[in-house]
């Protein structure tokens, strides 16, 4: 699958999700979340009342479960450029929330 020009997600319904409390990380994005000295707050806090359409960065296939499709999302925040992957599943579901290299 190529990288779409567009987010499959919108951005407002994974941030309205975050914000009920309908969200989970994935143990890799807390841990690479804790590297740089984030929590879960931080997590949210960059998602939900920093990150913007402009920051989308492409839409790929998920490399471990075929069929769902992640958007991915480059932002800066708190000084480190970070790669975020998100994707919904029922509820929104961080994937990835690692230092952009």
């Amino acid at each position: 699958m190529l990288p779409l020009a567009e987010p499959t997600y919108v951005l407002a319904l994974i941030k309205g999700l975050i914000q009920d409390g309908c969200w989970f990380l994935t143990e890799t994005a807390r841990d690479t979340a804790t590297e740089f000295g984030f929590d879960d707050e931080d997590v949210y806090d960059c998602i939900v009342n920093h990150l913007e359409e402009t920051h989308f960065y492409k839409t790929m296939e998920s490399t471990t479960k075929p069929g769902l499709v992640q958007d991915v999302y480059h932002i800066t925040y708190q000084s480190v450029r970070l790669y975020v992957k998100l994707q919904v599943n029922v509820d929104a579901v961080v994937i990835s929330f690692k230092e952009r290299g």
